[in-house]
């Protein structure tokens, strides 16, 4: 007499093999997250001077990393009546370095003389 004994439908190896794929898809992207770039801006000081006949107001940031080494954008804005303008620069730091940032915006002297200059920054990683 004949027994058929049938073969399971996942051999125990292929699940073996899906276990360890996932375990290490979890871990790759927990590592990822844990190291990516996680700016923060540690000085921001703006201030307008005259330049020929041209008045120009400049703003200042220093952003420091406190996540791993990455690409971070660095946002810089004014805001006056009536005129808003937005700068970005792009940098790479390492983990725990700091870097000094210039952003300069030329604005209308008159209409700056009136009206008070608003600025902000900030920083997100790539």
């Amino acid at each position: 007499m004949v027994v058929n004994e049938e073969k399971p439908k996942y051999p125990m190896k292929w699940i073996v093999v899906g276990v360890i794929i996932g375990i290490a898809i979890i871990a790759s992207t927990v590592l990822f997250l844990v190291n990516r770039p996680r700016p923060e801006i540690t000085l921001l000081d703006g201030h307008g001077y005259m330049q020929g006949l041209n008045y120009l107001y400049r703003v200042d940031v220093a952003v420091k990393n406190n996540g791993g080494g990455g690409w971070v954008t660095v946002h810089a804005e004014i805001s006056t009546t009536g005129r808003y303008e937005k700068q970005d620069q792009r940098v790479y730091l390492d983990a725990g370095e700091s870097k000094s940032l210039q952003y300069v915006f030329d604005i209308s002297f008159w209409g700056t003389l009136f009206s008070s200059i608003e600025y902000s920054a900030w920083a997100v990683p790539d």
